[in-house]
């Protein structure tokens, strides 16, 4: 049974999507429901850029974590680490140190403690193909390490944070800031669609024009078919129960050896159409990703599918793409050791035994 705290975490995350200004308080509500001290929420993109946006209790400490203790993070190195070798998706310091080892260690013993924090548990997360995310809650010395139930509700929070940061880590751009949501939205290299209460299209963006051939049977925002309108109801309808808050994604074929095209729907709540004009009568935004092309298909997408952990779908991703496990490791910042070691998990849950096997498995599910 989802709680309240729970819930109104959720209506914030997506209210952030729409409105970027909105995360630090989206990540303190998600620290509410556990009563916690904060929370964070880390992206870096392949080409090294990297932003980070904590909850306020947290804002003092980032600013020092930034200046000085960077590069001293054993718990960030270590935790990347095994965010690929673990089987499961939530990462906490337990599963990376000892107590005892934890007492020696200087940003342990100087820096959290400090700031009223030190236990945590993380989620890697994957807004976008090229960019890897982190969201991570914090809590004092004094109550018990992150474990079992907890860890899996950081990690069902995660899953919404990661399909709100699908559009929000777009919206981060400076460019964009002085421009009203329509413009913005319709500068956006992505399909992005606006849905009313009826589940009518009352905007579509440029880039939805190709994908609105399958969604609608026309070039153009014309309207949803029966069947992708009953897909997208259920989608809301699930994402909205109170006793679950499931994120649910809708998978919509395109046939001819093409792969799907996969859509992200965020409900519009509240507070986020009292924000802008053009979302007033919203029910929801509905992104609208194509991954044609010779690329790699979206790790989240391979973990949602195949049933894999965001570690495991990441060398997925790129093996079942053609690439050897050494030029994949070194793409991801990973030892080749760890890269095969995942792989094996992969063969095994995958029911394959070798990469052309894997291959042919991403094209017949249409993941290439």
């Amino acid at each position: 049974m989802i709680d309240l705290d729970f819930s109104l975490a959720v209506d914030q995350i997506y209210e952030a999507a729409l409105a970027p200004a909105r995360w630090p308080m989206a990540l303190q509500a998600v620290a509410n429901c556990f009563r916690d001290t904060g929370a964070l929420l880390v992206w870096r993109r392949e080409n090294g850029r990297y932003g980070s946006v904590v909850s306020p209790a947290l804002a003092e400490a980032q600013s020092e974590y930034d200046a000085l203790w960077q590069h001293l993070d054993v718990r960030s190195a270590r935790g990347f680490e095994h965010g690929y070798l673990s089987d499961r998706e939530g990462v906490t310091d337990l599963d990376l140190f000892s107590v005892e080892e934890l007492e020696t260690l200087p940003i342990y013993t100087q820096f959290f403690a400090r700031h009223g924090v030190y236990w945590c548990a993380a989620v890697f997360l994957s807004p976008e193909q090229d960019v890897q995310a982190v969201l991570s809650v914090q809590r004092d010395k004094a109550r018990a390490p992150y474990a079992g139930e907890e860890v899996h509700k950081v990690s069902l929070l995660a899953r919404h944070v990661e399909r709100s940061l699908k559009l929000s880590i777009r919206l981060f751009d400076a460019e964009n800031c002085n421009l009203g949501m329509r413009e913005v939205l319709s500068r956006l290299g992505i399909g992005v669609f606006a849905l009313d209460n009826d589940l009518r299209v009352i905007f579509a963006n440029p880039a939805s024009r190709t994908g609105f051939e399958v969604l609608s049977g026309a070039g153009e925002a014309v309207g949803l078919t029966a069947p992708v309108r009953r897909k997208i109801a259920r989608a809301l309808a699930r994402s909205e129960r109170a006793d679950s808050r499931e994120p649910v994604n809708v998978v919509v074929e395109r046939g001819l050896n093409r792969p799907p095209l996969t859509l992200y729907v965020l409900p519009v709540t509240e507070g986020a159409a009292a924000t802008h004009d053009m979302l007033a009568q919203a029910r929801a935004i509905v992104l609208m990703i194509d991954s044609s092309g010779d690329a790699a298909p979206d790790p989240a997408l391979v973990r949602d599918i195949l049933g894999l952990t965001l570690g495991e779908a990441r060398v997925a991703a790129l093996v079942g793409s053609g690439l050897a496990p050494k030029a994949a490791a070194e793409k991801l910042g990973i030892a080749e050791s760890t890269a095969r070691t995942v792989l094996k998990r992969v063969f095994a849950k995958a029911g394959v035994s070798r990469q052309s096997e894997l291959v042919a498995l991403f094209g017949k599910r249409s993941l290439r």
